[in-house]
């Protein structure tokens, strides 16, 4: 999960309470994302943590102190150690219903302004002049230019809508532009009256929770299930079911007060087996293992520290299997290439046996070497002395006839070497793309059924795991399905979706399938775009500022024969080029 509204203005409070006035004594660079500021308030030291990590962008008070990784320092590294060192904190500020913090800081260089932008993929960290110019940016950002999507069939292009989509520029030296404010309620606009108008031009089916993310500025999927939760005793309560207004208004206006008056009781929610699970600054009672703390920071720290940690010691082991198997692969395409090389003419074999039945007359008992005049050169043969000449004739047309083989059979061995290798780089990019315990293990069982590894415990859950794709809805209404594995992969082109559905996928980098469905009508234009956006970030290219995604239709893609499940060819594609970005799916 990351950061929401309410998690970033109590983080806010917390920070105006703890360091405002405090001075900066030291800046550490921990990554090229990642930075820490040593501020002293007498008579204590604060460890500031700001990190624009596309996968767990935070900020938080670190219990300890903030050491220097390895890699050689940004520039916005630079620009933070001369305008941060010596300058004291002035404002703590957060535009409302916003994932931003603004850093207002004073120091004999200059003023600055620290801005955090905790928005997912698209997070960054930039310092400002008091004039709103870039002096240094952790991820810079250029705007995307995308040409019309090309068709795909000639019947779409009538009810196609406009899907010009503006990024901003982040770039030292250009003015400084806020990320968009969303275009919904604001939590004050939340009346009876409106809530009835949502409900009525809803669908029966759609969920509560997903209605007041879609529908209110600063309603995350945790805070609106956490809602939900509280006023009808379910998550999964759909708009058909919701019989009275009151309690969800009731729940809904009630937490919204504790973010006006920052009444906030930091907790920190676990899975069964004691594992981080969401993070929030009120009382997560949809949850049942959530358990108060005195900071924010604290439970913070511990979510990130302590989740990433667990499952970076369950995926290691995988990715060294993945290493391991590569090693052999790589291994075994030497010894292919180094028989292919004493193979390469296998004809010269053939002269041997035959220049040797011809001269048989000529070779003497325990003789190691025929010379004799073949065409018009001298060809020397050499002979096996233990040997007749028949049987060291004979001796040479068997090495032929499996050289012959042999230049047959090592271009597949070759290619098989190659879907292997193929097939790692997607398990590799799905181990990097796992959020949790049953994305991790779907790795473990596909390395152990490729045979890369061995599994100590087999779970027969691959049926199981290959269906749990995601299911997204686009801004304009069309469904959009994500495979986060090879398994979903080869099972959402397979099994699920239509001839006629488009698929996209990155191009030329492991990633996910992307399915639209068609039987419903064509999506939009910006639907499109929106959904080669996903692709491009369930990709090898997710941390990219742009991608190339390819879309087509299901019929044109094909399994390819021999190969791992999700591994494909496909014709008749049109290219896109799209900023990666993340959907709104939150596992808190």
């Amino acid at each position: 999960m990351t950061f929401d509204t309410f998690s970033t203005a109590a983080m806010a409070s917390e920070l105006r309470n703890t360091i405002l006035g405090g001075r900066v004594q030291r800046v550490t660079q921990i990554n090229s994302l990642t930075y820490g500021l040593e501020i002293y308030v007498h008579p204590v030291r604060h460890y500031l943590l700001l990190s624009a990590e596309p996968q767990a962008p935070r900020l938080f008070l670190s219990s300890q102190k903030v050491r220097r990784g390895a890699g050689h320092e940004t520039p916005l590294m630079l620009v933070l150690r001369k305008y941060m060192h010596g300058a004291r904190l002035a404002a703590v500020d957060q535009p409302a219903y916003e994932r931003l913090l603004y850093f207002s800081f004073v120091s004999p260089v200059g003023s600055t302004i620290l801005a955090i932008e905790l928005l997912g993929t698209r997070s960054n960290l930039l310092l400002l002049d008091l004039d709103q110019t870039i002096l240094g940016v952790a991820r810079l950002t250029k705007p995307v230019s995308s040409a019309p999507l090309p068709p795909l069939r000639q019947a779409q292009d009538a009810d196609r809508s406009s899907a010009a989509v503006s990024h901003r520029t982040l770039l030292p030296g250009q003015l400084y532009e806020p990320p968009p404010p969303q275009l919904k309620l604001a939590p004050a606009e939340l009346t009876e009256f409106a809530l009835r108008q949502e409900l009525a031009e809803a669908s029966p089916q759609l969920s509560l929770t997903r209605l007041l993310t879609e529908t209110v500025t600063g309603v995350s999927p945790l805070l609106a299930r956490e809602i939900v939760y509280r006023a009808t005793g379910s998550i999964e309560t759909t708009v058909s079911e919701l019989s009275l207004l009151t309690p969800l208004l009731t729940a809904f206006h009630a937490l919204f007060d504790h973010l006006a008056q920052e009444q906030w009781q930091p907790t920190l929610a676990l899975d069964e087996e004691d594992r981080p699970l969401a993070f929030a600054p009120y009382p997560l009672q949809h949850l049942p293992q959530a358990q108060p703390y005195e900071t924010l920071s604290a439970a913070v720290e511990i979510y990130f520290m302590e989740a990433a940690s667990g499952y970076a010691a369950a995926k290691a082991p995988l990715f060294q299997a993945i290493t391991d198997a590569r090693q052999k692969l790589a291994r075994r395409r030497e010894r292919l290439a180094e028989d292919a090389a004493a193979q390469a003419d296998p004809n010269a074999l053939k002269e041997k046996g035959e220049a040797i039945l011809a001269f048989a007359h000529q070779i003497k008992p325990g003789q190691k070497e025929l010379v004799a005049p073949f065409g018009e050169r001298q060809l020397k043969v050499a002979l096996d002395p233990a040997l007749s000449a028949s049987e060291n004739a004979q001796e040479y047309f068997s090495r032929y006839r499996k050289a012959l083989r042999a230049g047959g059979e090592i271009p597949a061995q070759l290619e098989k070497i190659t879907l292997e290798e193929n097939y790692l780089e997607q398990l590799e990019q799905d181990l990097l793309m796992a959020e949790n315990r049953p994305e991790i293990d779907a790795v473990a069982e596909e390395l152990a059924a490729a045979g890369f590894r061995p599994l100590a415990r087999r779970e027969k859950q691959q049926k199981k795991n290959a269906t749990r794709y995601l299911r997204l809805t686009a801004p304009d209404g069309a469904t959009v399905w994500v495979g986060k594995n090879a398994l979903q992969n080869a099972h959402l082109t397979f099994n699920r979706a239509a001839a006629d559905d488009l698929w996209l996928h990155a191009r030329n980098v492991p990633g996910a399938h992307v399915v639209i469905p068609t039987a419903q009508g064509l999506p939009s234009e910006a639907d499109v775009f929106w959904a080669a956006a996903v692709a491009a970030y369930y990709s090898r290219a997710r941390n990219d500022t742009s991608a190339e995604v390819d879309v087509t239709l299901k019929k044109y893609v094909r399994a390819i024969k021999g190969a791992a499940p999700g591994l494909v060819t496909y014709r008749n594609e049109s290219t896109l080029r799209v900023a990666p970005e993340a959907p709104e799916v939150d596992v808190g």
